[in-house]
């Protein structure tokens, strides 16, 4: 049987269609098996917010909680509200006072800020140490600033335990190398 010019040109295309949609099908998944895989992008957010008679700021205390910093600008007081990242519910409660560590007379009205920074202490023995973050709190009108860290348990924490105490005062210093004259 003799095929007219026009059948065969129409069973050539085809072959060489099929040809090619098979090298891109072999082309597609040799691609996808030797593709890279997606880079882990570690992601660690805070924030920090103010008004006139509270400050708040966050921070991650340990691998999977977060903390609530906030202070009271009338009072002084800070506190730490720990979030438990597996229960969603808070399941530590650290505070301080700051007016004797700066050393501000809360009857000037202080203006506070207070922010976090991430942190790394070594084990220093025992279950307690400084949790991942640090919050620092900054007294804008004498430029006094303080840096506070979280008494975090893990052993606690990783039982689900609820856990309290005191912040523990770091260190502290001054961003202002003049005094100023007061009105």
């Amino acid at each position: 049987m003799k095929l007219d010019s026009t059948t065969r040109f129409w069973l050539a295309s085809f072959a060489v269609g099929s040809v090619m949609t098979a090298f891109a099908i072999v082309g597609l998944t040799v691609g996808l098996q030797q593709q890279q895989p997606a880079l882990e992008i570690p992601v660690n957010a805070t924030a920090s917010t103010w008004s006139e008679t509270m400050c708040a700021a966050t921070g991650r205390v340990d691998e999977e909680v977060e903390g609530l910093f906030t202070l009271d600008s009338l009072t002084g007081d800070l506190q730490c509200s720990v979030l438990n990242g597996r229960t969603t519910k808070f399941a530590g409660l650290f505070r301080t006072n700051v007016l004797q560590d700066l050393g501000v007379d809360a009857a000037k009205k202080p203006t506070y800020m207070i922010l976090t920074g991430a942190a790394s202490f070594p084990g220093q023995g025992g279950n307690t140490r400084p949790g991942d973050c640090v919050v620092y709190v900054i007294d804008a009108t004498t430029g006094r600033f303080v840096v506070y860290g979280v008494p975090w348990q893990r052993t606690l924490a990783a039982r689900g335990a609820p856990q309290q105490g005191a912040l523990i005062l770091l260190d502290s210093g001054t961003a202002r190398n003049v005094m100023l004259r007061e009105p």
